[in-house]
């Protein structure tokens, strides 16, 4: 009968080494959203030289301004038509001015007029000499197309022209008929203006550069994305004999941590947008990321130095993880508690179990931390059935103590190597550099990943355009 015991205690001993708990998973819903990093603008100035626009129209209008052939004009007492070649007699000059070009045109004009009465027809041919002063306003058309607006006055010489008995003055029928004589004149000036001035292919290539990644890091490797949101363009100034007019790109920055350069998928050029005023300020964040695997290794180096107890009994953290949430971040742990009498641990009660806290960040000395640590709703309920002595809110209170992760070094690293890399100018097209004045205090945040601090940098930012692949 004894021999029977030995085995039948042994069995019991056996199963009491597995005794176990699991409380019920927790409730989690999505991590909260990561919040938009501000919205900056990076501008560039575009000058167009008016001696330049003078020097085109010169060499486009070498031969003759304008031409017309068989054009109904008012003669005073009829209908009659007219052919008419303008030529230049001097270089056009032009000037900037109250942001537009101020023009003046020498010209020579050559007519022909025919006359058809209900008895007679006639005809008569009549020079005049002349000049142009006008005015050209620019504006630009949703696909980037500048146009422009040319008016203004024309004065020509006193001449005559002869048609049978009627004997008229050449200044006196140009006058009658201005708005289809000075304006054919004024109208070829814009079909030439328009297109020299090319603002599209300077919009592109700043819409192209801000969208492409810059390095800011070399450890851990950091780059800077720019996410385009508008491209703005503001009012035509006149500086030195020039039309300069600002291009300016509104632009979430963000840094991101990445080995190679991240994957853009390039945006179309936008429709201009009007820009108030140029600004070279300049502010986005930078995130310093703690993957919940390697905070929870952290967190068990700190563990298995200082290994929690409640009263006397000694509690051992075998596994823990951290799982996000909305509101909060979940520890998961999977623990035993030791009796002090089993030297060799087989009669530990093991069990899973699940604490809450909240995460946020001390700016004092830049730690990451839990805080508020308790139990689940499900553990609680069932330490307080299974173990009672065990659902106080001692060993929350340790292991909090233990879930506190240092960023400081991390962020100092990427203080230096974002300030050091954005002082260097980068790019060919459009050079962008910038000078970083300060950064802001962290805010925490938390995805499905791991903790993100982040930080704001502030500070100017400049952009150069280079002409000569324009």
């Amino acid at each position: 009968m004894r021999k029977a015991v030995l085995p039948l205690c042994g069995a019991l001993l056996i199963l009491l080494a597995g005794c176990g708990f699991e409380a019920p998973a927790p409730k989690r819903t999505p991590p909260p959203q990561t919040p938009l990093p501000p919205v900056s603008t990076i501008s560039v100035s575009l000058a167009v030289p008016v001696n330049d626009l003078a020097a085109m129209l010169n060499a486009k209008t070498e031969r003759q301004i304008a031409e017309m052939k068989d054009r109904k004009v008012g003669c005073f007492i009829a209908k009659c038509k007219m052919d008419l070649v303008a030529t230049r007699t001097g270089p056009i000059t032009a000037q900037a001015k109250d942001g537009g070009i101020a023009i003046d045109l020498p010209f020579a004009v050559m007519a022909h007029v025919t006359l058809k009465g209900g008895f007679f027809k006639s005809g008569g041919d009549a020079n005049a000499i002349g000049e142009a002063r006008a005015f050209s306003t620019l504006a630009l058309t949703p696909d980037w197309r500048v146009q422009t607006r040319t008016m203004g006055d024309v004065q020509l010489s006193d001449s005559h022209l002869r048609l049978g008995p009627i004997n008229m003055s050449v200044t006196d029928l140009w006058n009658h008929n201005d708005e289809h004589l000075s304006d054919e004149i004024f109208k070829q000036l814009d079909k030439r203006l328009g297109p020299a001035i090319k603002l599209k292919p300077q919009a592109e290539k700043l819409w192209t550069r801000v969208q492409q990644p810059i390095r800011v890091g070399k450890k851990p490797l950091a780059w800077l994305l720019l996410t385009p949101q508008a491209l703005r363009i503001g009012r035509v100034e006149t500086v030195s004999n020039a039309l300069q007019v600002s291009l300016a790109a509104d632009v979430r920055g963000r840094v991101v941590i990445a080995d190679t350069p991240p994957p853009v998928k390039p945006r179309p050029l936008p429709r201009p947008a009007p820009l108030a005023a140029p600004s070279s300020q300049f502010s986005f964040t930078i995130p310093v990321t703690l993957p919940y695997e390697e905070a929870a290794k952290l967190a068990m180096v700190q563990i298995a130095k200082k290994p929690p107890h409640v009263g006397s009994t000694r509690i051992k953290i075998e596994k823990l993880e951290i799982l996000p949430s909305r509101d909060d971040v979940v520890v998961a742990i999977r623990f035993c508690v030791a009796q002090s009498w089993d030297l060799f641990g087989w009669f530990d009660s093991c069990g899973d179990g699940y604490l809450r806290g909240r995460p946020i960040f001390d700016a004092k000395t830049n730690n990451v931390r839990i805080a508020n640590v308790h139990y689940d709703t499900g553990t609680e309920d069932l330490l307080l059935k299974a173990m009672h002595w065990l659902a106080g809110d001692e060993l929350a209170q340790q292991l909090q103590q233990h879930l506190v992760f240092n960023v400081a070094h991390d962020m100092d690293k990427l203080e230096a190597s974002v300030t050091r890399a954005l002082a260097k100018p980068q790019g060919k097209d459009v050079v962008i550099y910038g000078e970083v004045q300060g950064f802001g205090a962290p805010t925490l945040g938390w995805t499905d990943k791991g903790f993100l601090a982040l930080f704001t940098a502030h500070g100017q930012v400049h952009a150069v355009l280079n002409l000569q692949k324009a």
